[in-house]
């Protein structure tokens, strides 16, 4: 279990590379993409353009 956590962590913080400034955010956001609405509980994203995903989106999930 401790080995699948340190890989994870250097997953994340080996993606965080191409992002010039990142930011976390927590708590369930959603993005349109496409026809699709897709929805985290963490986003990692870039400063500059902002976070593509917020809890208003969220209501465009079928149920």
């Amino acid at each position: 279990m401790k080995t699948i956590m340190t890989i994870l962590f250097a997953g994340v913080l080996l993606s965080a590379c191409s992002i010039k400034e990142p930011r976390l955010s927590f708590g369930k956001k959603c993005a349109v993409k496409e026809d699709k609405v897709v929805y985290s509980y963490i986003w990692l994203y870039d400063k500059e353009p902002g976070l593509p995903a917020n809890k208003k989106n969220c209501d465009q999930i079928a149920d």
